[in-house]
């Protein structure tokens, strides 16, 4: 099993197609979806046959398909579903594929373009019944999304957007392990610099960022030296000077306002590191500018 955490992907889910669902009678021969399939069975039940087991599905129930697992579905009695067709990844192909794809003789898996398998990451495991403690909800939010999906206008198709998201957002939480382990979250840190240019003139500390980020200080800054280069004080340090030469460029404001907006304690202080950096005293920039 892969040791990669579900927590450092990049998560967008998008439907594809939502629908209710009635059937006088429903049986698939064996195939694959290339994305997710959310079912809900209304009325009716129905056999799931899948990786050799087998699965008596009864009103009530929701069943979760992924992509790639051969599957077979029988039901001989009139049935209503549910259902919800999504992608949980950004697809990044011009075309998408076709959502199932039979399976026969000719089949050949590595052949069709499809999401991944979440088998592939080690800290969470859905089966193909759910369990979920907001069943109630789970199902009201599944209704909404097929209904806003099907009135094929953007405010409306963004809505059920927002339905899909929450409902993903349901299902990993319960079915992910350790999601509170600082090593099973994203060590991305592409937010921080933004974050730390709209507050150059408070005294933003190490501790506060790495709170921010849900990690201890010593994680945090390990992560940070690694994407960045440099630590987090000495990166802010930079900002903070770069932000002052623009000041001293393009305005008049006095050096104590210009150290005060960029958050130094005192213009001793901002002329010291200012020019440690660039060699020269902060009044020297203003001069030839």
């Amino acid at each position: 099993m892969s040791a990669e955490s579900i927590f450092n992907q990049k998560l967008q889910p998008y439907i594809r197609y939502a629908d209710l669902l009635h059937f006088q009678q429903w049986i698939t021969p064996p195939r694959i979806i290339t994305d997710y399939m959310l079912l809900y069975v209304q009325n009716g039940s129905f056999r799931l046959r899948v990786e050799g087991e087998q699965y008596e599905v009864k009103q009530g129930q929701f069943i979760f398909v992924q992509p790639g697992i051969v599957h077979q579905m029988e039901s001989q009695s009139q049935l209503t579903l549910l259902s919800l067709h999504l992608e949980l990844f950004p697809y990044l192909a011009e075309n998408r594929p076709e959502m199932i794809v039979p399976v026969d003789q000719g089949y050949n898996p590595d052949a069709v373009a499809m999401q991944p398998n979440l088998k592939a990451y080690a800290d969470i495991a859905i089966p193909y019944v759910l369990k979920l403690p907001r069943h109630e909800w789970m199902l009201e939010s599944l209704q909404q999304a097929i209904a806003h999906w099907n009135r094929k206008n953007a405010l409306d198709f963004l809505q059920a957007q927002v339905h899909a998201a929450e409902m993903v957002l349901e299902i990993l939480k319960e079915y992910t392990t350790d999601i509170t382990t600082e090593h099973n979250r994203s060590t991305s840190l592409n937010w921080v610099p933004a974050y730390m240019q709209y507050r150059l003139a408070e005294p933003l500390t190490v501790e506060e960022m790495a709170h921010k980020a849900l990690m201890s200080r010593s994680y945090f800054s390990m992560h940070f030296r690694a994407q960045f280069g440099m630590a987090p004080h000495q990166y802010l340090l930079k900002l903070r000077l770069d932000y002052a030469t623009e000041l001293l460029r393009s305005t008049a404001l006095p050096l104590q306002d210009i150290a005060d907006s960029c958050g130094f304690s005192s213009v001793h202080h901002f002329s010291k590191m200012y020019k440690l950096r660039f060699g020269c005293p902060p009044s020297q920039i203003r001069r030839k500018s």
